[in-house]
Formats: C-alpha cells, sequence, structure tokens
C-alpha cells in the first residue's frame, strides 16, 4: 500500500471502533440515573439536559487549539416554588461549591423582614425584590434564579409514579384540601399539593409546612435520580429562570447533592400582616456561612426523607 492508502485505512479502522449514537446516550442515561440532583435545582436542570446530551452527540468535537475551561466558581441561586396568587409558597437558596456538591437552605414563607413575610414580598416586589431580601437574611447574593409554579410540581409528581412521604399524626384540612392518614403513602397531583400548602393544623405552622417541603423534594430527588423521563417537555410552561442562567454548564457541574436545611427561628409572632416567624439576621448569617462550608452541627439534612407533621 502507498503511504495515502495506509492513512485512508487507519482513519476507516477508528472510525469503526467509534461508538454509534445510541449507545452514546445510553451511557448519558445511566449516568444520570446514578448522579443525585437537589430536587428543585432538577426541575431548573431538566431544561438543559436535552441540550447537553444533543451537544455531546452531534457537536462540535473539541480541537487541539480548544481553550483550556476556567477554574469553577461557586454559584449562588434562589429558587422559588410560586402559588397561584403569585406568592412564594417554598424559597430555597442552593449553592453549587467548586466541587460540584449543591447544598440548599429553605427560607420559610412566613419570615418576617420587617415589612413583608417573604411570602408577599415575591407578589409585590417580584424576584428582584425577594432576591435583596435574602441577602439582607442571609449575607449571600443568589446570582440566579428559578421559579416553578404549583402546576409543575404537580405535573413532576404525577409522572414519577407519586412521591412517597411519612405522616406522623394524621392530616385533616378543609383549607388546602389535606386528608391523610398517618404513616408512609405515596402522594401525586393535587394530593402531593395539598401536603405541600397544608399550614393549619400543624403544630408549628410554617415551620412544619417548610419540612414537609424539604421531606417531598427529597424523595422526589430520589425518583428524578432514577427515572429517563424527558423532563425538559414537562417542566415546559412551568419553569422560568433569569436570561443571563447557563442551564447547561451548570447541569454539567452538578456532581452530587449535599445537605438541605432550614434557617433558624426565633419565634412566632403575630402582626398586622398576621402570623409570622421572627428571625436574627445575624445568627441567619452565621448559620447560612457554616452550612454552605459543610460545617459540622450547621444543621444539615441528608439521607431518606423523614416522617414529619
Amino acid at each position: 500500500m502507498t503511504d495515502e492508502q495506509l492513512i485512508r485505512q487507519a482513519i476507516a479502522d477508528q472510525a469503526g471502533q467509534a461508538p454509534t449514537a445510541e449507545e452514546v446516550l445510553a451511557g448519558l442515561r445511566e449516568k444520570r440515573r446514578r448522579r443525585p440532583v437537589l430536587p428543585v435545582v432538577a426541575a431548573a436542570l431538566v431544561v438543559a439536559a436535552g441540550l447537553v446530551a444533543a451537544f455531546l452527540v452531534a457537536g462540535p468535537s473539541a480541537t487541539p487549539d480548544a481553550p483550556v475551561a476556567a477554574a469553577p466558581t461557586e454559584t449562588d441561586v434562589l429558587l422559588i416554588g410560586a402559588d397561584e396568587s403569585g406568592r412564594a409558597d417554598a424559597i430555597l437558596l442552593a449553592r453549587l461549591d467548586t466541587k460540584g456538591v449543591l447544598r440548599a437552605v429553605s427560607l420559610p414563607r412566613d419570615t418576617w423582614t420587617g415589612e413583608e413575610k417573604l411570602s408577599q414580598l415575591f407578589a409585590t416586589r417580584g424576584v428582584d425584590g425577594l432576591v435583596e431580601a435574602v441577602q439582607a437574611l442571609t449575607g449571600v447574593r443568589p446570582g440566579h434564579h428559578a421559579v416553578l409554579d404549583a402546576a409543575g410540581f404537580v405535573r413532576l409528581s404525577d409522572a414519577v409514579g407519586g412521591v412517597e412521604v411519612c405522616l406522623r399524626h394524621p392530616a385533616d384540612d378543609p383549607r388546602s384540601g389535606a386528608r391523610f392518614p398517618a404513616g408512609k403513602q405515596t402522594l401525586s397531583g393535587d394530593h402531593a399539593l395539598a401536603f405541600l400548602r397544608q399550614r393549619a393544623g400543624l403544630p408549628n405552622g410554617d415551620l412544619d409546612r417548610a419540612a414537609r417541603q424539604r421531606a417531598f423534594l427529597q424523595s422526589l430527588t430520589t425518583k428524578l435520580a432514577g427515572s429517563t423521563l424527558d423532563y425538559s417537555k414537562l417542566a415546559a410552561g412551568n419553569l422560568r429562570t433569569d436570561p443571563d442562567w447557563d442551564l447547561a454548564d451548570f447541569a454539567a457541574r452538578v456532581d452530587a447533592a449535599g445537605d438541605m436545611g432550614v434557617i433558624p427561628v426565633l419565634r412566632s409572632a403575630e402582626t398586622g400582616a398576621g402570623s409570622v416567624l421572627e428571625v436574627d439576621p445575624v445568627a441567619v448569617k452565621s448559620f447560612v456561612d457554616g452550612f454552605f462550608a459543610g460545617a459540622p452541627g450547621s444543621g444539615g439534612q441528608g439521607g431518606a426523607a423523614p416522617c414529619v407533621n
């Protein structure tokens, strides 16, 4: 053979050993099943999953002249679950650290800012107002945000065949529609939404609701991490993010889910705005600093979802 023929033969041999698109996709799905992802962030990442897979399968290949990737930096994100009235039902401050570990702190919706509850502040001043309030309380200014409406939670819980929760006591609340026996049970659709929204009749009010939300999200995470559903379709129309958030880059950096915690609360009090939760911003800032640093005793909640009120 001539040199040219030898080169052509070598190229052909290498091409025959390359994996097919189907094999690459199968590998990506298996990797996604093994990777734990924090639940509310999972809702944001579903949009990016299809883009990442498409790029890896059909996108341009790397070249020797490709620039070296910049060192990863911490990314702080505000995650908001909104109700039909435009108020914030669930508020989490999440951080993806330089090692790819994602942690989240829950801020109860009734947390008092001195002027308004966090939930109502979101309704009156929008994401920007809520970001300012979160920064004042925690000392952390989230650079990005994602808002998932109630219908998004319903669709996700339905799509995974329900989410397992555990109640210490039976629930019967006509206001939220929550009527459940004690013990373990699987909830989806409107029942899941009622479980997440109930506050009346709970011994610790909004704090118990926040605990329910964290437990529900932990269980939903397990289902999402082990599923091959097309979440980009499920999230369509129910998820809003800021335009500057590079979701594909964020998704590629997530390697593990860390703990979930809740900010320390001083007391429950009655104001002109109704029942509120008073906090000490100094104590909250100290807690958040230690929590995101992974300090022992920072109040993180990992492992299986616990039984709740």
